[in-house]
């Protein structure tokens, strides 16, 4: 029914160069004993930072879903992070967040990842 974020998204290493394996975590939890949700990454489409697959290819969205319960957990995702084609030059880089419930309700989330050069 509803996802409440008990400790806001964070990203490890930050900051950090690229290419480099980023570790997304936070803390949430559910109003039902057990609920299902889609966590989505999203990069902005003009600049050069890409998420990378484990086959190499690079996309500006990574869907993943798992199970929540009442008491909070932390959430873990590991995402690689490298360049590729678009505007260079970037200190830093959004990666926004979107948690859907079971019931569709999304809840918003961001963390900015500083890059060194």
């Amino acid at each position: 029914m509803a996802i409440f974020v008990d400790q806001d998204l964070a990203a490890s290493p930050n900051p950090t160069d690229l290419p480099k394996r980023i570790e997304f975590t936070q803390t949430l939890h559910s109003s039902l004993a057990s609920e299902a949700i889609t966590c989505q990454y999203s990069l902005a489409a003009a600049h050069n930072i890409w998420f990378e697959d484990n086959d190499g290819n690079l996309m500006k969205t990574v869907v993943r879903e798992d199970t929540v319960g009442s008491a909070p957990q932390v959430t873990v995702d590991r995402i690689t992070m490298t360049t590729g084609p678009g505007m260079a030059g970037l200190l830093t880089v959004e990666v926004a967040q979107s948690l859907r419930d079971s019931e569709g309700n999304v809840t918003p989330g961001l963390v900015i990842v500083q890059i060194q050069s």
